[in-house]
């Protein structure tokens, strides 16, 4: 698969992951919406698009697709540099590498949503890519915007509090399925 053969916008990863949850190459495949990030809003990975190469860039939130089926796991991620799809032990090696972390509160942290749910009940408003006078802080995707009605507004998913409405997942529990 090639990634301009998707639908894409830069820092839109949320609505790009939207739209690929619907691509029909990725029919018969379970699909999990993984949204990272961490109290602190500040997680750091690897080999992401970025003028450094493969050094940290750090990201407030981050959204990738997980698609699986019996015995394959493939992680969809359209600002990564590593292959695409790659292998889910293949991106969480290269991508999380955590020795640099010195407290547990900067560690990543996963939210997973089932595709369907993804789907039917996300919205963007695409408010958090304003400044404080309405500018753009990135140009928008030329699509409308996602959702009107309903019940996962991407503030709500951005929730890596204690209080969180879904349950946050370590990078040792997506490493080994218990998403």
């Amino acid at each position: 698969m090639k990634i301009k053969e998707f639908k894409y916008s830069e820092n839109f990863c949320e609505e790009n992951i939207w739209h690929l949850c619907q691509n029909p190459e990725l029919e018969g495949f379970t699909k999990k919406v993984l949204i990272i990030s961490n109290s602190n809003r500040n997680c750091s990975f690897r080999f992401q698009k970025s003028p450094n190469g493969d050094e940290l860039v750090w990201w407030d939130y981050h959204v990738i697709l997980l698609a699986t089926k019996p015995e394959l796991q493939l992680i969809y991620d359209f600002d990564s540099t590593l292959e695409f799809p790659s292998s889910l032990k293949n991106y969480l090696e290269a991508t999380f590498q955590t020795e640099h972390i010195q407290e547990d509160k900067d560690l990543p942290g996963f939210k997973s949503i089932g595709s369907e749910d993804f789907i039917h009940s996300f919205i963007s408003d695409r408010g958090h890519m304003k400044d404080e006078q309405g500018n753009w802080l990135s140009s928008p995707p030329k699509w409308p915007t996602i959702g009107n009605n309903g019940n996962l507004p991407l503030p709500g998913l951005l929730d890596f509090s204690e209080t969180s409405k879904e349950r946050i997942f370590s990078l040792a529990e997506i490493y080994l399925g218990e998403n």
